[in-house]
């Protein structure tokens, strides 16, 4: 309370608050771990994690996810939902969908949000496939299905079912060394999908804006059944990447092959542009909290805070363009009195390359320098 008499002081700040970007990547695995109590559970890295499940002799589907993150080389908080299979499939299903669906609460007990939800050796039942894509779309985050599927052809009936920009598909397995076994064995494709691209978020300040198609991953020998890929040709790593399914190529070293969600609009099938969208939304939702309950001449704080950002992200080619302004239409007398606003924010991420057409030409335009150099 201000003095009546002598001098008061006060603090403010006039002034654009600096917005940052979350690079990490938490990732949410949804499976079994026999020697676990079933519950949630989180490390802040990935090999924390693999050391408790070893000592604990954890065998299951989630020991054999964070190996496969493991090999990625990547540290990342990770949040594993254990449940135990039940006498059936319509029980371990019921036990699967149940475990992802209590990632809602990772927030309020680990402060973290998983990004990535995977459920490596479940996510192909229809059940769980549904659950994987609810949960990603109520949690913002990115769930990965493994098709079951042998042939291209069933794959691509498969992925008829999906229709989300939070939905990655996946097929087929892939060939993997096992240290349960010491033996080379089929595993699903998400697990060290997931491990591919926190690693890629965090490589750089900006690494959330690549996308991780064409890149080797890490641990992967070849695929369970022979995928066809010839450059420059149709072919059925691009007729299930067409279909949006991600899979895998051998091209100096197995690569991830396709990065498309599975959304009806071509705008959000491109999951490196929904992923920018989130982090950069997510960033601005959390940069101007400060203005909410505050006199309204803060809102030109908030703004420039928007902006500030947004110029960065320009600056470091994630953005061609953006603009920001106060929505005209929806800010009216009465939602101004009701103390709400508007504010508009366009951008345009820089587009990833999917094709490049190289056009060869013959030319004659040099017939005088080839008589020239003939003396």
């Amino acid at each position: 309370m201000a003095a009546q008499f002598g001098v008061n002081i006060t603090v403010d700040a006039e002034a654009a608050r600096p917005i940052s970007i979350q690079s990490i990547t938490p990732i949410g695995i949804a499976g079994t771990a026999e020697g676990i109590e079933d519950g949630l559970y989180y490390y802040g890295s990935v090999s924390a994690a693999k050391k408790v499940l070893e000592d604990a002799d954890a065998v299951g589907s989630i020991l054999k996810a964070i190996r496969a993150i493991d090999e990625q080389v990547v540290e990342t908080p990770v949040i594993f939902s254990v449940f135990t299979v039940g006498a059936n499939e319509g029980e371990t299903t019921t036990a699967c969908r149940n475990a992802i669906e209590a990632f809602r609460r990772a927030k309020a007990e680990f402060d973290y949000i998983p990004n990535i939800l995977i459920a490596p050796e479940y996510s192909h039942f229809s059940a769980v496939a549904s659950t994987l894509q609810a949960e990603a779309e109520r949690l913002n985050a990115v769930g990965v299905i493994d098709l079951a599927a042998t042939s291209e052809t069933a794959a691509i009936t498969e992925a008829g079912s999906f229709g989300s920009r939070r939905v990655l598909l996946l097929n087929p397995k892939v060939k993997v060394w096992s240290e349960d076994t010491n033996d080379y064995v089929y595993e699903p494709l998400s697990a060290y999908y997931a491990g591919l691209r926190a690693k890629t978020d965090g490589e750089w300040e900006y690494g959330w804006s690549d996308s991780v198609s064409n890149r080797v991953v890490n641990g992967t020998f070849g695929t369970e059944r022979p995928i066809e890929f010839i450059l420059g040709e149709t072919c059925e790593a691009d007729r299930l990447r067409s279909a949006h399914i991600g899979t895998i190529i051998r091209q100096e070293g197995w690569r991830l092959w396709g990065e498309e969600t599975t959304d009806q609009d071509a705008v959000w099938q491109d999951l490196t542009r929904v992923r920018i969208f989130d982090r950069i939304s997510e960033a601005c939702q959390k940069g101007v909290l400060f203005a909410i309950d505050k006199r309204a001449d803060q809102l030109l704080y908030a703004k420039l805070s928007v902006e500030e950002l947004l110029r960065a992200l320009k600056g470091a080619n994630v953005l061609v363009g953006y603009d920001v302004s106060w929505n005209a239409a929806q800010n009216t007398q009465a939602n101004i009195t009701a103390g709400k606003f508007y504010l508009d924010i366009r951008m345009q991420n820089n587009p990833i390359v999917k094709t490049l057409q190289l056009n060869f030409i013959y030319s004659d335009a040099w017939s005088e320098t080839l008589l020239a150099n003939l003396g």
